[in-house]
């Protein structure tokens, strides 16, 4: 069926009580699957984390999507006109499924859009596509509150009976799921390379400095890449990563030409069926400390830090902006502004921004349309930020500071921002890292801050930091 015969679809489902390891249950189901997609609540975490979804292409409906770094954009091999936020619109649009309002997602498009995707700056693309999205029709959800699973099937009527054959056997495969060993620690394999120097990164600090003084910027992430051959396992690395570092928006995604390593915190954008969208910002990084009353002391002092509050709110501010534009008039509001969220390595200062979105077609589409390259990634203001900093970054961020999720049948959106994250490609593993840069920043105190970002990641694959 072409996805331009447009009409509801209709979903089957199941439920089954499980227990067990969510990674098992992954590597049992998909483990040899060549594409599969794991969007993983390591960590229940802040009203973040109920529910993990499983799945990989079972039907000929379960296409891909791309975006190439020309722009141009491929349905199943095929191009279709129009950017790839008015493809993905179009798409999810064309075969509504009724929201359950226990399951998170009703069959849609799970997948990355990389920072390459921007519209808003130069076009500086990494050697890989700048948007890749799995299309999922048959999936698996697990509810972590009540070790519930569910196998699900979306797609017309007509596909009932095998669906629902699919949905059994499902469940019956994941019924004789084993334990899983847990992964081996990696061999020492000393630092990553950086595609700065400490010395060019104050350097670089420096010439932000410049943009501040002049008013060009009020604040600006700045990032830079690091790197290292890696020909190992992936799933391993990723599991070592969720057991060192779980977080609410943890993922594993096996996509064409590359696999993505996942533990952010970081909610980018969760749209509801019924038009209701927040946003999450963090600004503001502390690492955690081994005795107790430091690391009580460690949050406090993240909380009253001038510097750190200072960048957030002026994130909170532009986010405010981006949803308003988009929202209905009086129903933008803030409602924790500045809370600090502990996770295993690190305290986060974060912020809560809700609104009511304008009624629309694909509106969850059009609302991560709207706040995208993520405000916390990029600076204020956003545009004039972005092509400064496009013009002093060494290298493309790629994957990094773009967002991770599923866009939903039903209208609902879960992304987060792509940040605690590795990409493995062709022999090679990257991470990026950073952090915002305003007048009061301390470019040492910064570059460190770098360090604390990437310690969870390099030493899921043995590595360290070239700053350490």
């Amino acid at each position: 069926m072409s996805e331009r015969i447009r009409g509801s679809w209709h979903l089957q489902r199941d439920d089954v009580p499980f227990s067990g390891d969510v990674d098992a249950l992954f590597a049992h189901l998909y483990g040899d699957r060549p594409e599969a997609l794991l969007l993983d609540s390591a960590q229940r975490a802040y009203g973040m984390g109920r529910f993990s979804i499983l799945g990989a292409p079972e039907t000929p409906r379960d296409h891909l999507v791309e975006l190439a770094p020309d722009g141009s954009v491929r349905v199943g091999g095929e191009p279709r006109a129009g950017s790839v936020w008015d493809v993905l619109a179009d798409l999810v649009d064309a075969h509504p499924v009724e929201p359950a309002d226990d399951l998170p997602f009703a069959g849609g498009y799970v997948g990355s859009i990389g920072y390459g995707a921007k519209d808003i700056g130069a076009a500086r693309s990494g050697a890989g596509p700048d948007a890749q999205l799995l299309h999922l029709s048959r999936f698996l959800v697990l509810d972590h509150d009540a070790r519930r699973l569910t196998a699900v099937a979306v797609g017309p009527a007509a596909d009932g009976p095998e669906a629902r054959a699919w949905i059994e056997g499902a469940l019956r495969r994941a019924a004789q799921t084993p334990a899983l060993p847990s992964p081996a620690d990696p061999d020492p394999r000393g630092p990553a390379t950086a595609t700065v120097t400490r010395e060019r990164y104050i350097a670089d600090l420096g010439r932000i400095r410049g943009w501040l003084e002049a008013g060009d910027s009020y604040e600006a992430c700045y990032t830079y890449t690091l790197g290292f051959p890696f020909a190992g396992d992936a799933f391993a690395a990723y599991r070592r990563l969720r057991r060192r570092n779980p977080a609410p928006y943890a993922a594993f995604l096996r996509l064409p030409g590359r696999e993505i390593l996942s533990c952010s915190p970081e909610r980018y954008l969760r749209v509801s069926p019924a038009g209701w969208a927040e946003t999450k910002p963090i600004k503001g990084t502390a690492r955690r400390a081994g005795d107790p009353a430091a690391d009580a002391r460690a949050a406090r002092e993240l909380a009253a830090d001038p510097k750190t509050r200072a960048e957030n709110l002026m994130i909170v501010d532009l986010l405010r902006n981006d949803l308003g534009r988009i929202s209905l008039p009086g129903t933008v509001e803030v409602p924790h502004l500045m809370a600090v969220e502990s996770y295993a390595s690190v305290h986060q200062l974060v912020t809560s921004v809700r609104a009511k979105l304008r009624p629309r077609d694909a509106a969850g589409v059009r609302a991560a349309e709207a706040l995208f390259p993520p405000g916390s990634m990029t600076g204020a203001p956003k545009r004039r930020t972005v092509e400064l900093l496009d013009a002093l970054e060494a290298a493309p961020r790629g994957v990094y500071s773009g967002v991770v999720g599923c866009f939903s049948r039903c209208g609902s959106v879960d992304l987060s921002v792509v940040i605690r994250t590795a990409v493995i490609a062709d022999g090679r593993a990257t991470i990026g890292t950073g952090g915002a840069i305003t007048i009061d920043s301390d470019p040492d105190q910064e570059a460190d801050e770098t360090v604390a970002k990437s310690d969870a990641l390099l030493t899921a694959f043995g590595r360290t930091h070239p700053f350490a």
